[in-house]
């Protein structure tokens, strides 16, 4: 996937070295400030962070696994204990957090802003170390690499501590950045870059399944777009098994922990049920600022189960009945899901902020829509008519750049299609079409290249 790139002692490359840690600084203080002006005042345990991350987290602590016995699931007159209930990655963060700074809201959270960080700050250096010689051309991609940082909807992720998708969403830019701009060619760089690349980029993609087990169709998408782009056969097969040893590793602690082996959790069921449900329509989109969890016991009425597997089990069981025997009701549902994952710039799913915050919202949301249907038509030309362009001969790069990205958007979608969408659900997009965008500029200009 490489390009015409000039030497790194041309006077045109020069300037790139500095930026990267200028974005490395800025972003990283833009991020703590965010964590700061929105956590400040909070005086809570981290314990009581929600859907189920606090509970699982003092659970870990205690030696107890992710187990927690809660009626936050919608049985409100009885526990239900969940040992499977939540992917591990955001409960070990936290926990990490809480043994080297104590149950401490803030500094926890500037903890995890930090190290979620990381993963995003290797990717701009994977992008900087590729900038287009074209001054234009390279500030723009610059700027691109910025812009999500004037979302509220990625500043969310960055700071967010209780919703998986504050963890996934920069190991999965980690592993695109890696598919679209390795730091040598997958098919000439030598065997100790290869190796350290596809280490680093099997690392992500088991961070990025074990953060929330709906993310697994992805994970599955850049396993694949590895795999046709690495030649090397003593290296797919290394990238395979450290991939394949996060769900196998998951669903033996599964069935220690549960009795159950399983690749994804024992809620998975009620979320599948919220989403395909008679009362679907009624309630969804749910209201600004609302969510689908106050109908949580609506689902669960008049019914008693015995461990989280039966509650996930019936669940999982009438959610798709419903599918099979109310087509109609599920299209239209179906339309309102794309409707949101594709098309809103309203923000669902989690609080609602309103006056000049929101005005400020609903513009980030307009210019993510902006970038992410420019790198979808562009993966798309280039998929159908890859650039003609000298300074990118390899037509098959650009097509395979392109179909890993618009694989990778489907395999997103596919699950909350299936379930619900709110906004956070689209916003680990967010990076990942950014990276698209940055690959569409370098496909069509020289760049500098280490």
């Amino acid at each position: 996937m490489s390009s015409t790139s000039t030497a790194p002692t041309d006077p045109s490359c020069r300037p790139h070295r500095a930026l990267l840690p200028l974005l490395v600084i800025f972003t990283l203080a833009l991020g703590l400030a965010t964590a700061w002006s929105f956590n400040h005042t909070v005086d809570e345990s981290l314990f009581q962070l929600a859907n189920l991350v606090g509970p699982t987290t003092e659970s870990l602590l205690h030696g107890g696994g992710l187990t927690t016995c809660t009626t936050a699931m919608g049985t409100p007159d009885y526990p239900i204990c969940f040992h499977a209930g939540r992917m591990p990655l955001p409960s070990l963060v936290i926990a990490l957090g809480v043994t080297l700074f104590g149950d401490h809201f803030l500094r926890v959270d500037f903890f995890k802003t930090t190290l979620l960080l990381l993963p995003l700050e290797l990717a701009f250096a994977l992008v900087v170390r590729r900038l287009p010689i074209a001054r234009g051309r390279r500030w723009a991609t610059v700027l691109l690499l910025l812009v999500p940082f004037t979302m509220t909807a990625f500043l969310a992720d960055v700071v967010n501590m209780q919703v998986e998708e504050g963890y996934a969403y920069s190991m999965l830019a980690l592993a695109v950045a890696l598919l679209l701009f390795p730091v040598r060619p997958m098919r000439q760089g030598s065997t100790r870059s290869q190796v350290a690349q596809a280490i680093l980029f099997a690392v992500a993609v088991d961070g990025v399944y074990l953060a929330k087990s709906s993310m697994a169709p992805a994970a599955v998408v850049l396993l694949f777009g590895y795999l046709l782009l690495q030649r090397r056969p003593a290296l797919r097969l290394l990238t395979i098994l450290l991939v394949i040893a996060a769900p196998i590793g998951w669903a033996l602690h599964q069935h220690h922990a549960s009795g159950r082996y399983s690749l994804g959790t024992s809620i998975d069921g009620i979320n599948l049920h919220k989403g395909n449900n008679p009362m679907f329509l009624s309630h969804y989109p749910a209201p600004l600022g609302g969510s689908l969890d106050v109908y949580d016991s609506e689902l669960n009425s008049g019914l008693h189960f015995s461990d989280e597997w039966s509650f996930n089990d019936y669940h999982q069981h009438t959610a798709v009945l419903f599918l099979r025997t109310h087509p109609q009701q599920t299209m239209q549902a179906d339309l309102r899901k794309l409707g949101v994952f594709f098309f809103s710039i309203r923000k669902y799913g989690s609080s609602e902020n309103g006056g000049l915050l929101r005005q400020v919202e609903r513009t980030g949301m307009t210019i993510f829509r902006l970038i992410f249907w420019a790198a979808i038509l562009g993966a798309a030309y280039r998929l159908i008519r890859p650039s003609l362009s000298s300074f990118r001969p390899d037509a098959l790069s650009q097509r395979a750049a392109a179909g890993i990205f618009l694989a990778l958007v489907a395999a997103c979608a596919l699950p909350y299609l299936l379930g619900f969408v709110f906004t956070r659900h689209v916003s680990v997009l967010i990076y990942p079409s950014i990276l698209m965008c940055c690959r569409l500029i370098a496909d069509s200009t020289p760049v500098c290249e280490e």
